[in-house]
């Protein structure tokens, strides 16, 4: 009795495990890369309130919230809603930069998120956060961006004051809260972002000619050729 065999079959089963083969191959000859683990530092970018970020910067969260219990007392045409939509915008940024330099992680993630604006941004919050954590931002670079956020936040503060109707206490408290809140960013930002190099003293010496040992012993030339220099001239003209 003959046995059909199921060449067929065969040649499935044997292809199929021939991918599964390359499959496995390809698999464990891929470089092992370093697991990036980003935590949760500082809690969520955005959905917990205004500003972004608020759970890192208290300051920011607190500023809004003493200008917001009173609505404009301008009339239409003022400006009112889009310095109070800046100012949010630019609590945002500090917050997030302070949650992406302090985080573990070492990557720029809460900052991407946030809107370049012409008023207060010299160069992206996001680039600006980069170049922090790989210390590759100059000193000046980063004064000028911070300068411009101190600027114009305490011109939005004021003028939100103004517009807002704040008495003088309440006004001076807006002006403390940012005031401290720009210090805390600034210092997080210059420990963060700069190199600090430990070069040892040197001790400063006057400039003196240098004159090298092997000519101190050599004499002035004084014609020994019969009156000639090496050259035939007597000094003559």
């Amino acid at each position: 009795m003959e046995v059909d065999i199921p060449y067929r079959l065969l040649a499935v089963i044997v292809l199929a495990a021939a991918l599964v083969g390359l499959v496995v191959q390809r698999v464990y000859s891929l470089p092992a890369y370093p697991r990036v683990d980003e935590g949760f530092y500082g809690g969520v970018v955005r959905g917990a309130g205004e500003p972004d970020c608020l759970r890192t910067w208290s300051e920011g969260a607190r500023l809004l919230d003493l200008l917001d219990r009173k609505t404009s007392v301008l009339g239409a045409g003022s400006d009112e809603s889009g310095d109070r939509a800046e100012l949010g915008l630019l609590l945002s940024k500090m917050a997030c930069l302070k949650k992406d330099l302090l985080s573990p992680s070492g990557v720029v993630d809460a900052t991407r998120h946030q809107a370049f604006e012409t008023a207060h941004d010299r160069m992206a919050v996001a680039e600006l956060c980069g170049m922090c954590l790989q210390q590759t931002i100059s000193s000046r670079d980063l004064e000028i961006s911070l300068e411009l956020w101190r600027q114009r936040g305490g011109l939005l503060i004021r003028r939100l004051c103004t517009a807002r109707g704040l008495s003088e206490a309440e006004a001076t408290e807006a002006e403390a809260l940012w005031k401290a809140g720009w210090e805390d960013i600034e210092a997080v930002a210059t420990s963060r972002c700069l190199v600090t190099l430990s070069v040892p003293r040197q001790e400063v010496r006057e400039a003196a000619p240098f004159e090298a040992p092997s000519l101190r012993t050599l004499g002035s030339y004084d014609y020994l050729y019969g009156g000639l220099s090496a050259s035939g001239w007597n000094g003559a003209i």
